[in-house]
């Protein structure tokens, strides 16, 4: 209890056991925890805490606001189609909106921080000019970050133990049968992952986020020289880089494959820019001619990868060389297999309310099947959801909606930059964040795993790890008992 690190060490253990756990250690790591342990806080930390509480709770209100907004022009359900026994009526209540894990955690989040700050004595006042040079760096960062980092190597060695043993085997701990369904074996004999989480492009969503930070990691290492301004050596983020990758090829998701292409590319890039030119190139005019051959030689990959991907080319090289599982509702024929159909289902949903969408409650429960129905698409085995975040937040909560989350986001981000001050290591932290955040976009054109549980725990974990005051240590040096992260 006495290191301020203990409780980042522990954090990436939970994010990868499954959304209840998740949720469990969030409430654990940053909230109570910082109630026994917490510090006072700065001016400015003291209010980017409270803007930042705040923005969480309205971002996960917004469909709920967009609802009522409906409810006082239109019945938004008044084209519900029953579905049993999917949807047995159309009543709708608060009620389920309010019991799920994120939901909570959002409002857990947001009321807790909250009460920290209110009830914590703020520092003083700082001058104009300590402002300006960045007045948030916490005297538990390089602890902090190293145990969230060393934590998450660990938790990553454990994690890809078992997923790689219910790759082989189909076991799963969490099932009676404790084998997974033969639909999600794949044509060579071997399973796709679930890990502790719902669905396989669940986990692949996760480890999309634990990729991107280990690559950034890896770059923050080679631009400071093995300083582990990021909490780890080159060694250890190469082995969470590579196991992470590893996990997504195992989840069997082909976007999320495609966009694990693109990020490796890129660190490949930010390596060849950041240390090979400098080092190699004497002259301006060299150094700007390479980089502008590296530029268009990103951008040709990019576009390759994405004609690949569209064309097919992806999905047949997956099946004859890695033996992807490939059967299934939303893949059907061709390379987007039954999408273009969601993604038309959710285009008309959009052009009968532009402005606000057709509200969360009404497609929750039953709305979006009678659209599909309206499409000529009854006879559609699944009438799943958009597959793509930015047709379903159009479908839901209309342009305002998608403007309303762009906005917070942006907010989000100011408030991020105040709190990671001038501090390098939370400087890592932030940059990992949109790294994993701009992944999950891309994975997002053809998933909708971006508001799965498990992601969005994820990205609270790392906000919080940005959010949360310093912690209190017994001593300036950790006891012998408590846990030892300090450069070796």
């Amino acid at each position: 209890m006495q290191n301020p690190a203990l409780p980042f060490f522990l954090l990436p253990f939970f994010m990868m056991s499954g959304v209840a756990l998740q949720t469990a250690g969030v409430y654990l790591c940053l909230v109570l925890w910082v109630f026994v342990r917490g510090q006072s806080v700065g001016f400015a930390s003291h209010r980017a805490i409270l803007s930042t509480a705040s923005l969480l709770a309205v971002a996960y209100l917004i469909p709920i606001v967009f609802q009522s907004i409906l409810a006082t022009s239109i019945n938004p359900l008044q084209y519900c189609f029953v579905d049993p026994p999917r949807v047995l009526d159309c009543k709708v209540t608060l009620k389920t909106w309010l019991k799920s894990p994120v939901s909570s955690l959002f409002i857990g989040l947001a009321f807790g921080w909250t009460l920290f700050v209110l009830t914590h004595k703020k520092s003083a006042r700082p001058t104009q000019a300590q402002a300006v040079a960045g007045l948030n760096v916490l005297s538990d960062d390089v602890q902090r970050v190293r145990g969230f980092s060393r934590g998450l190597l660990y938790a990553t060695l454990i994690f890809f133990a078992y997923c790689l043993y219910q790759h082989l085997t189909g076991f799963s701990a969490l099932l009676k049968t404790k084998i997974l369904a033969d639909e999600h074996r794949m044509p060579n004999g071997t399973w796709r992952v679930f890990g502790f989480y719902g669905h396989p492009l669940s986990l692949a969503g996760a480890c999309l986020i634990w990729s991107s930070m280990a690559l950034f990691g890896l770059c923050t290492e080679v631009r400071s020289r093995g300083a582990q301004a990021s909490g780890l050596s080159l060694q250890g983020w190469a082995i969470v880089a590579l196991l992470q990758s590893a996990l997504v090829y195992m989840s069997g998701g082909r976007m999320a494959l495609a966009v694990l292409a693109v990020l490796w590319l890129f660190f490949a890039l930010a390596v060849a820019v950041g240390v090979l030119i400098p080092r190699f190139a004497t002259s301006k005019k060299t150094k700007h001619l390479v980089q502008t051959l590296l530029g268009a030689s990103a951008l040709s990959t990019i576009a390759a990868l994405a004609w690949a991907l569209s064309s097919g080319i992806i999905q047949n090289w997956a099946e004859k060389i890695f033996s992807r599982g490939l059967g299934g509702g939303t893949l059907g024929q061709g390379p987007l297999g039954d999408r273009e159909l969601f993604w038309q289902v959710y285009l008309a949903m959009w052009r009968d309310s532009p402005l606000v969408g057709q509200g969360y409650f009404a497609v929750e429960h039953g709305l979006r099947t009678e659209y599909y129905l309206r499409e000529g698409l009854a006879s559609l085995r699944d009438k799943f959801n958009a597959h793509n975040i930015f047709l379903e937040i159009l479908g839901l909560t209309g342009v305002l909606g998608l403007l309303s989350y762009l906005v917070v986001c942006v907010l989000l981000g100011l408030n991020m930059k105040v709190l990671a001050g001038r501090s390098p290591q939370r400087r890592f932290i932030l940059g990992s964040l949109v790294f994993a955040f701009l992944a999950n976009l891309l994975h997002g054109l053809t998933q909708n795993t971006f508001f799965d549980s498990a992601l969005t725990t994820c990205y609270l974990a790392l906000v919080g790890v940005l959010v949360v005051p310093p912690l209190k240590q017994k001593s300036a040096e950790s006891s012998p008992s408590s846990m030892n992260f300090k450069n070796q």
